[in-house]
């Protein structure tokens, strides 16, 4: 197996994230894990070799084409690879996908878009090229398409970029109506413009992001009990049926893993589950 991680140019940032590659001889189904995709995250993928498929838990399953963007996933997803396989991954932050592709985040349906339908052949061209390059040509390619993407597009929503930066700031604890007066907007029009940039309502976002902060919180901490964790002594959750309302919407399960381990009561076998980032 072949796998890499690179970072982007420094003025792609803070857009897009990281690059995957990976190249694996192996034949059959190869199961990937939840973690890999990020809640609150977008995704380019470009598929040289192989199938893949994804299975949302509150979603059919769907098979990407050549070349696509995915996401905002809102629930527990599962990547399903049939081998060899042969992929380039662009991870996006929660507004890239608009910024680099120019694509109204409406038009983002059932998880993905293909890229092909989207009139614009620069991305049918870099799947060409990636479809041929070696694992050290990958990042010079990718730089340079989404730095042309970026230059093409007419930009004027820096405003949706401050709002959802202040919730990523905040982990999410942010009341609505105090965000619109803050960034002096009506709240329907900051609903619209972020619906519009980010594709998901900045209610549930924030929700979103306050539920990612807690998982990564219990991944490091040890408690007599976890109920504490969940709730006051963690600072994300008022009370236990709160965070369990959220752990069900976003994992598509209870969180029955909350088990005690002798008299330690540590968290035993916390999955990365919707809080995971697929980075080294």
């Amino acid at each position: 197996m072949n796998f890499h991680i690179y970072r982007p140019a420094a003025n792609l940032h803070p857009y897009v994230k990281h690059y995957y590659y990976w190249h694996d001889d192996t034949s059959g189904m190869i199961t990937l894990p939840q973690s890999l995709l990020s809640l609150g995250d977008q995704y380019m993928v470009f598929l040289q070799e192989g199938e893949v498929s994804c299975q949302p838990c509150h979603h059919a399953a769907f098979q990407l084409p050549e070349a696509s963007v995915i996401g905002h996933f809102t629930c527990s997803s599962q990547l399903k690879v049939k081998g060899p396989v042969k992929m380039v991954i662009v991870q996006l932050n929660a507004y890239g996908s608009y910024r680099m592709l120019g694509i109204n985040m409406h038009a983002i349906s059932n998880y993905f878009r293909n890229l092909a339908k989207t009139g614009n052949g620069s991305w049918e061209q870099l799947a060409a090229q990636l479809r041929t390059a070696d694992a050290g040509q990958v990042p010079a390619l990718l730089d340079q398409a989404l730095q042309q993407a970026m230059q093409q597009q007419a930009y004027d929503k820096q405003a949706v970029e401050k709002v959802a930066d202040y919730l990523q700031q905040e982990n999410g604890h942010v009341n609505i109506a105090h965000l619109a007066s803050r960034f002096r907007l009506s709240r329907p029009t900051l609903e619209r413009m972020f619906m519009e940039v980010v594709g998901l309502p900045p209610k549930l976002y924030a929700r979103m992001l306050r539920f990612k902060k807690a998982m990564r919180v219990m991944q490091h901490i040890a408690m007599p009990q976890w109920q504490p964790i969940a709730g006051a002594g963690n600072g994300q959750y008022y009370n236990e049926a709160v965070f369990r309302q959220d752990y069900v919407y976003f994992n598509g399960q209870t969180p029955s893993f909350f088990m005690p381990s002798g008299t330690t009561g540590a968290v035993a076998q916390m999955p990365q589950t919707g809080a995971g980032v697929a980075v080294a």
